[in-house]
This record gives structure tokens, sequence and C-alpha cells, in this order.
């Protein structure tokens, strides 16, 4: 009874600051529309859904920084054993980011998107909450299992790379109306930098947490052990996508200008100096690329360097094919226990009836 009634209020807790979270995304999305239209000249001038996007994507920015708050305990305890380190604040903290996430995720969804995968990505934060829920929720020890794995997904998926993917995509819609061309560029590059280091720190850890764990996550989810690895097999791919297109536009941004800004042809595309649809989460408005530098903007017309080595892309896809290496490696395991699983399931099933027919025989 006392656990029943911890889970209630708990559950109840958990729906007001969900509530909570969509209201004050709510006031942060008119108040950044509002001070958007106050400071940047010409903003009516952008497309609406481009101002609504951008908007949306500002007013989520404090839910991120209170995710990282939430999630960063669990993530640095991440292999460390459960049993001595975990305790029922732990489990009350990721409650309560996967509350705060819904809330903002659900506001966000209401907002115009293009990309089908983008909206997918974005209904994990309400699935997160309806996990924890059914996943776990005793605030002992034995939360730490499913709790650690989604809090690392949120804190460097949810928080610090969708920070620094929220900033890199304003940079390339709306900064470039604003900025020269140089310091759009460096602002741009250091977006991609830190996305390089949530992208691959998420991916990987990931992966290594579930394999240093699989036994006891097997043991754990059971039959439901795919549903685990598919959605992180998903969230990877994602993010790995999204950090090599921005890559690619970092290239694109370094062109002379009078490349990269040539008119858009019919068709569409990676050459005709726009922004694709894949290039982030949040892709809606591929004209905003077309959009002529701030006045005065420096060396227009001159390739500019690189600040990453020449080698980082082939280093980032190397790391890609280590990673889709290590993912194998635990679908394999997936698809292992899961046959000797039924295997033995079969075996203990005809042992029975072996059994129950020796029985029926005797007292016949």
């Amino acid at each position: 009874m006392d656990t029943l009634t911890t889970f209630s209020r708990s559950f109840d807790s958990d729906v007001h600051i969900a509530s909570l979270a969509f209201i004050v995304t709510g006031l942060l999305y008119r108040f950044a529309h509002e001070q958007l239209e106050a400071r940047l000249p010409k903003w009516t001038h952008f497309p609406q859904t481009l101002r609504d996007r951008m908007a949306v994507e500002m007013a989520c920015i404090p839910v991120r920084l209170g995710l990282i708050v939430f999630t960063l305990p669990s993530v640095l305890a991440a292999f460390s054993p459960a049993a001595a380190n975990w305790s029922a604040v732990d489990t009350r903290n990721a409650l309560v980011a996967c509350a705060l996430m819904t809330g903002a995720y659900l506001f966000d969804l209401i907002i115009y998107r293009e990309d089908v995968l983008s909206v997918l990505h974005h209904m994990m934060g309400p699935a997160l909450l309806v996990w924890t829920r059914t996943c776990f929720s005793s605030f002992t020890a034995a939360d730490a299992l499913v709790s650690r794995s989604l809090m690392m997904f949120v804190f460097f998926g949810a928080a610090t790379g969708g920070i620094a993917a929220t900033s890199g995509v304003f940079l390339l819609r709306v900064g470039k109306k604003y900025l020269a061309r140089r310091r759009l560029y460096g602002c741009f590059a250091l977006c991609v930098a830190c996305l390089t280091v949530t992208t691959v720190l998420s991916c990987y850890v990931n992966v290594l947490y579930f394999l240093h764990t699989w036994d006891e996550a097997f043991a754990y989810f059971g039959w439901f052990a795919p549903l685990p690895v598919l959605w992180e097999s998903f969230e990877c791919y994602l993010q790995w996508r999204w950090l090599l297109r921005f890559y690619e536009l970092e290239a694109k941004l370094r062109q002379p200008r009078r490349q990269h800004d040539r008119p858009k042809s019919s068709g569409g595309g990676a050459g005709d100096g726009t922004v694709p649809r894949s290039a982030s989460p949040d892709s809606s408005d591929d004209q905003v690329m077309a959009v002529p530098a701030a006045d005065g903007a420096d060396d227009a017309d001159v390739l500019m360097p690189s600040v990453f080595p020449r080698w980082t892309v082939p280093v980032l896809k190397m790391l890609v094919w280590q990673w889709v290496a290590l993912m194998s490696g635990l679908w394999y395991k997936l698809v292992q226990d899961s046959y000797l699983a039924w295997k033995g399931g079969a075996a203990v099933a005809a042992g029975k009836m072996v059994a129950d027919k020796i029985v029926f025989n005797v007292t016949a």
C-alpha cells in the first residue's frame, strides 16, 4: 500500500512538472517572438514557419539547461555499482528530468516541422516519461539499470547536444542575415565542435554501457530487450546523421560567396547553396541559406581555411563504422541470448510434457 501511494503521488507530481514545463515553454516562446521582432531588423521578412521554429528552439533552451542539472549525476556514476551509490534521490532526479523534457517537447511538437525523423525524435520525450513509469519506480538501486541509460541519452542528446544543434541552426537560418562571414563561420564552427564532442560521447558511452550491463539488462527486459536496443540504434543513427551533415554545412560556409549564394535551381539539393531538409533536426526553410551576408562582410570571395584538421571527417566516419561494429556485437548478443532463452524455454516445456505423461501413465 505504501509503494502504491508513493507511486501515485510521484506520478501526480510528474504530471504537474510536465504541465509547468509546457506552460513555461509557451511563455518563453511568446517572449522569444517579441524579443526577436524587436531586436532584429527585418525579422518579419523571414517566413512565418521559420520564425515560429526559431522562437520555440530558443524557448526550449532553459529546459535543456535544467536537464543538465538533473541528469549529470547519473551520467557521472554510469559505470559504478548501483547498489553502492544509487538512492531514491537519483530516481527522483531522473523522473523530474523526463517530466521537464516531456512538457517542453509536447509544446515543441505543436510547432510545424517538415523533417519526419525530427518529429519522431522529439516524441521520445513523452515516451521516456511513460517508459520510466512502466519500467522503474521503486526508488531503489533496482532503478539504476534503466535510469542511467535514459539519463545518458537525455544529457548528451536533448541537453548538451540539443543546445549546440539549436545554436548552429539559428546561426545558419538567422545569423547569416546579420553577421559578417568570418564571425558567422567562427560561431558555427564552435557549435560543430561542441556537437562533435556530445555526439561521440553519447553514441559510444551508451553502447558501451549496454555491453557492460548486457546480462543484467537482458534479464531485466526479457523478451522486450529488442526495444531498448532498437531505440538506441535509431537515436544514435540520428545523432551521427546530423553531425556529419553539420560538417557538410561547415564546408559550405567556407566556400567563396559567389559559389555559396548561387540562385536556387528548381530541383534543390546539396549543390544549390541551401540547407537541405536533412541538415538538422529542424530543417524547414531551405531558402534561408541563400540570404546575403551582413553588410561589410570580409573576404566574401575567398575560400576560408577550416578550423578543423583535414582528417576530422575521415576520423569521424571511422568512428561511425566502429560504432556500427559495436552495435552489431550488441545485436548479436541480443539474438544469441534470445535464441538460447527460447531454446531453453522449449526444452523446459518439453520436459514438463514428458513428466506429465509419465505421471499420467503411473496413475492410470
